[in-house]
């Protein structure tokens, strides 16, 4: 009898847990959501660029200056932060990757410069879940006390990260990604709206010496001209 009692104990606790895991979404449901909360793919699809402005905090040294960012497809980027004792510049034109921290220019370092080689196709790419090697919904938990889905994902390059979105709202709030130097979190805040696109206007980057919070004053959107994304000659 006590054999019996056991047994149906322990089902009962494999039936609770598989009624919780058949709750967890799809990753494909996920995004979907992700999707129409910030405007939705068919508002994102024709975006060929974008160009962020505002201001940069970098709290464990007490300093804060201007940030810029620019994005073209398929895969250039730049981004400048000035905060006048030193100017962080980094970007990849296509082909390759640098960056500047005051110290002339170097190489960007291999495994970013692999990631953004990745070719993105459309405005959209970011919400489709497909572009990724692997993605799972791995469980529900609080990410800065919001209830979240969490999601562990494998990009084409091999980096590896794990993603948080508002099982409310389904908006990404946060992510850890995996680098060779260790774990950097970043937290997605105060969304808004611009062109009928919804923007984290509050990015927070934790680094090993303390949080970089960027403050996102405004974006637009637009292929930014070619001559941003080349890498100064003299490093400033």
């Amino acid at each position: 009898m006590r054999l019996f009692a056991q047994v149906a104990v322990v089902g009962v606790m494999l039936a609770g847990a598989t009624r919780a895991e058949a709750q967890l979404p799809s990753v494909q449901q996920v995004y979907d959501k992700f999707a129409t909360a910030v405007g939705g793919r068919a508002a994102w699809k024709p975006v060929t660029g974008r160009t962020e402005k505002g201001t940069a905090d970098i709290t464990f040294a007490g300093m804060s200056g201007s940030y810029e960012r620019y994005n073209a497809l398929p895969n250039k980027m730049r981004m400048i932060i000035d905060i006048g004792v030193v100017k962080i510049d980094q970007g990849f034109d296509g082909q390759q990757g640098w960056m500047s921290q005051g110290q002339g220019v170097q190489p960007m370092p291999a495994e970013q410069a692999k990631q953004m080689a990745e070719s993105v196709p459309d405005g959209a790419a970011f919400l489709d879940p497909t572009r990724y090697a692997k993605a799972e919904v791995v469980g529900k938990e609080a990410f800065d006390g919001i209830d979240a889905y969490k999601l562990a994902i494998t990009m084409k390059s091999g980096q590896e990260s794990v993603e948080f979105f508002d099982v409310a709202s389904g908006l990404r709030i946060g992510a850890i990604n995996k680098t060779p130097a260790g774990e950097v979190r970043v937290t997605y805040r105060d969304y808004k709206e611009f062109e009928g696109k919804r923007v984290a206007t509050k990015v927070i980057q934790g680094t090993a010496q303390g949080d970089v919070v960027l403050n996102i004053q405004a974006v637009s959107f637009g292929t930014p001209d070619a001559t941003v994304f080349k890498a100064p000659s003299g490093g400033e």
